[in-house]
């Protein structure tokens, strides 16, 4: 029992050792990191399920073009049969029939890493090779003229991309060299210049020998601190996700990114400071493919100076007055968000302070002198119980509608002259809810509304006076229960002021009111709402494999949870595949043909 249980441990500690032999050499001051975790894709598909994908196909059908490969189906008459065998083989051979036999490992992780100075900034991908001379052999023929050999590797350099390899790894690099930097520092590194050169050409070829050192110095020497003992990163990659993001600060990463573009197009931004001007500081990211949905989890942690201000304006529940105001069974779609509008006017002229007098440190006073303003001059409390910060758009359904149209014919002598037609429009009914709570008030407003001729009111419900041309639907309002409604919808309008409603309420419930944000869509029950009368026999295929294999589609916010904010995007599917992953590659093979 004992060597069995010693057993597992080796081949457990094995399996993590291999799974970080590329994380190790990956320096830990990264600012971006894109792991896709191979161990999890294949016990998904299989390296056949590539080769037979539209994508499989035309990665095949490159790498066999590059070299001028082709399978030989016939030979001259006069070889016997058995010659001709042997050279269909080797022909065989040489021809590539799967992306397993192109000389990377595919079945190893691979690593898409962003870093970046103040001068250059690095995109970088990082993968295993199985074996080096059949990679090679993939180049193309101008490609393979480049391939310089050096002492322990081989390097081919590209206008600003560099592609290093030895028998075990391959290190493509392209360097982007800072517009913002080379301005700035315009006086010292015009010095730089070789005769006749131009800013364009000056700016490649010194961000080129920036980028060469960088990869030599990446590739060949040993990582003091890399990636692999990160905590962080470690701890952002969840078990069964086939790929993962982290980003070690997003505001700071803005900031920089900003700074380095701003400073170029608008010089005031080039001393811009090194605050985080968004309050985002690490995010991770986690690609799974189950059985029945596919989901991207997303976690976002809150700096400490503005996680205050975050939980003020985000743990707000939505009210249930707008909850319960839809059917949730029949709702084609609908897009909810819950803030508190009072606490997000109160934070603002502090928010407007740290985040825009980041950005332009030199107008800070300036931006601090504009946020008392707006505090003197706005009354938060009135202004939160005009708005309270809760808004549900639900779509109901689409209708379709006869409108009018004006376009010019031409008689005989080509004479212009003006004439109305008609024609079908797809036209969605919907309904929008606002909370407030100033009925009065809104009331107030519409037989103001009513004095001018601006609208119409008939049993508590407001009709607006609008032209077809400008929208091409009617358009009711009904103010009640602590909520404004906007209907394209006379019946439900009707509905809504007399209190008849009588919906299931019970669906979504507690997605809403767990969530500051939720986008809901019933894939199925919307693509079947939609003409495909007009559509290409692509789209159709599409459309009908959607039908045919998705449900509907959930894009959620949470609310603050320590100083985390956490979103989900889920695409549920009737589980008619294996996997997910397994429906994406039929869907991409479905959409190619």
């Amino acid at each position: 029992m004992k060597k069995i249980i010693a057993t597992l441990l080796f081949l457990n500690i094995l399996t993590v050792i291999q799974a970080q032999r590329l994380e190790s050499k990956i320096p830990n001051n990264i600012d971006v990191l894109v792991s896709a975790n191979a161990e999890n894709l294949f016990k998904l598909i299989e390296v056949s399920d590539i080769d037979k994908n539209a994508i499989g196909k035309e990665i095949l059908k490159d790498l066999n073009r590059d070299n001028n490969i082709y399978r030989v189906e016939s030979v001259v008459e006069s070889e016997s049969d058995e010659k001709k065998e042997d050279s269909k083989d080797i022909e065989e051979r040489k021809k590539v029939s799967s992306v397993a036999n192109a000389g990377i490992d595919i079945k190893s992780n691979a690593y898409y890493f962003f870093s970046k100075t103040d001068s250059i900034s690095y995109h970088n991908f990082y993968v295993e090779l199985k074996d080096r001379e059949l990679f090679e052999s993939m180049l193309s023929k101008r490609n393979k003229k480049k391939i310089r050999r050096m002492e322990g590797y081989n390097i081919i350099e590209g206008r600003s991309d560099i592609r290093i390899w030895n028998d075990n790894y391959l290190l493509l690099v392209n360097g982007d060299a800072s517009r913002g930097y080379f301005s700035t520092h315009k006086e010292r590194l015009d010095k730089l210049k070789e005769e006749g050169e131009f800013g364009y050409n000056f700016r490649k070829r010194i961000g080129k020998d920036w980028t060469k050192k960088y990869v030599l110095d990446l590739f060949n020497k040993n990582v003091i601190m890399s990636i692999a003992t990160n905590k962080k990163f470690q701890k952002s990659k969840k078990k069964n996700a086939s790929a993962t993001l982290w980003i070690r600060n997003y505001g700071m990463l803005m900031t920089d990114l900003f700074k380095s573009f701003g400073g170029y197009l608008y010089p005031m931004y080039a001393e811009g400071g090194n605050q985080n001007i968004y309050g985002v500081e690490e995010v991770t990211a986690n690609l799974f493919f189950d059985k029945s949905d596919a989901r991207i989890l997303l976690d976002m942690s809150v700096s400490s100076d503005m996680k205050k201000s975050f939980k003020k304006i985000y743990n707000k529940k939505m009210s249930s007055n707008l909850v319960n105001s839809f059917d949730h069974d029949k709702a084609l779609a609908f897009w909810s968000i819950s803030i508190d509008t009072e606490e997000t006017l109160k934070e603002y002229p502090e928010l407007l302070h740290k985040m825009y007098g980041g950005i332009l440190p030199k107008f800070q006073e300036e931006m601090e002198l504009v946020g008392d303003l707006f505090s003197l001059v706005i009354d938060e409390k009135a202004v939160g119980r005009l708005v309270t910060g809760d808004a549900l758009l639900v779509l109901n359904d689409f209708s379709k509608q006869e409108v009018e149209y004006t376009t010019y014919e031409y008689d005989k002598d080509y004479k212009r002259k003006e004439v109305t037609k008609t024609k079908e429009e797809f036209i969605p009914d919907f309904t929008l809810m606002i909370g407030s709570e100033e009925e009065d008030l809104l009331n107030k407003f519409f037989k103001l509304g009513e004095k001018h001729k601006a609208v119409e009111i008939e049993n508590n419900v407001v009709k607006f006076k609008t032209k077809k041309s400008d929208i091409p639907f009617d358009l009711y309002s009904v103010v009640k229960n602590d909520v404004l409604y906007l209907t394209t919808s006379k019946t439900n309008a009707l509905s809504i002021a007399s209190g008849n409603n009588n919906f299931n309420t019970k669906k979504h419930s507690k997605l809403v009111r767990d969530n500051s944000t939720v986008l809901f869509v019933d894939v199925n029950a919307v693509l079947n709402k939609i003409p495909n009368k007009w559509m290409s026999k692509s789209e159709k295929e599409a459309m009908r494999f959607s039908t045919d294999n998705l449900n509907d589609g959930v894009f959620r916010v949470s609310r603050m949870k320590g100083n985390t904010i956490s979103s989900e995007l889920k695409i549920s599917t009737q589980g008619t595949e294996e996997n997910t992953l397994k429906l994406l590659l039929e869907f991409i093979n479905t959409v190619a043909k």
